[in-house]
């Protein structure tokens, strides 16, 4: 299989009030585009992370903050989403995935956790994976609010590769822990975001990775909330730059940010002609 698709039909109806309106009508775009008609682009239904794994990950203090919030249960099956992604990625039964979310993930440190994140996706998930035996990860963080949380979990961990693309003016190139900040200012259109994607690419050729991560956010669309002024176009091309850079290993893009609903009508079946080899269409 070219591409599973994880989603749950939660993160549309009990979703982060400022992401889920436009999880159903993407995912509908999605089914209507041919892509998923055949045996190389399949959907799974998510399923909850194990709680133990997610305590494991997240301080003592955070999970009983977590206890009662309304958004914990969609949170939960957000990490499993992108956990199922990633070993249905690692076990060979799919060559790339995209997991649907119905809260993000990048903000929420250890201890922490703000901007519509509660759980942090990609750090439990790579936690997961290095159970499995991987031990070396790449992850781009395309979303233009800095991924701080992340950032909490691996700044220490030279086994992971971590690029920020952010809507600040902070550069950061620890080539000792493999931390990377690219601050290329507020209202970056597409030129500058993938020129800046290039740079930060080439970076990565001589670090031996087993699985790259692309926490990817919408929200940086010209229409959207975020800081960055890119149009549809930018995002077939981002995802076809990072698809490259990964070759015949493993990717997982994880939905992040974003609120248009016109605009994950398009840029979501985008990404995934891309992940299926299909781009353009």
């Amino acid at each position: 299989m070219q591409v599973a698709i994880i989603y749950h039909e939660d993160f549309g109806k009990k979703g982060f009030s400022v992401l889920k309106e436009r999880i159903q009508p993407s995912f509908e775009k999605l089914m209507e585009s041919g892509l998923v008609d055949g045996e190389d682009v399949q959907v799974f239904r998510a399923k909850p992370a194990p709680i133990e794994l997610v305590e494991e990950c997240h301080t003592a203090s955070h999970m009983l903050n977590m206890k009662n919030d309304p958004y914990r249960e969609v949170a939960m099956l957000s990490v499993g989403s992108v956990m199922m992604a990633a070993e249905m990625v690692a076990t060979g039964q799919a060559k790339r995935a995209f997991a649907y979310t119905g809260t993000a993930g990048h903000h929420a440190s250890r201890g922490s956790c703000w901007g519509f994140c509660y759980f942090n996706d990609v750090a439990i998930t790579i936690k997961r994976l290095r159970q499995m035996g991987l031990e070396r990860f790449l992850i781009v963080d395309v979303d233009p609010h800095f991924g701080d949380g992340t950032r909490d979990f691996f700044k220490d961990d030279a086994n992971v590769f971590h690029i920020n693309l952010h809507s600040g003016s902070d550069e950061v190139l620890d080539t000792e822990k493999n931390n990377y900040d690219f601050g290329i200012t507020f209202g970056a259109k597409n030129e500058r975001f993938l020129t800046t994607l290039k740079s930060a690419l080439d970076l990565v050729k001589d670090f031996d990775f087993q699985m790259a991560f692309l926490i990817f956010g919408h929200d940086s669309h010209q229409d959207d909330y975020g800081g960055f002024d890119l149009t549809i176009e930018a995002y077939p091309r981002m995802a076809q730059m990072i698809l490259d850079a990964v070759g015949e290993r493993g990717l997982v893009v994880v939905l992040s940010g974003g609120s248009c609903v016109h605009v994950a009508e398009r840029v979501i079946p985008d990404v995934i002609s891309v992940l299926a080899g299909r781009w353009p269409a």
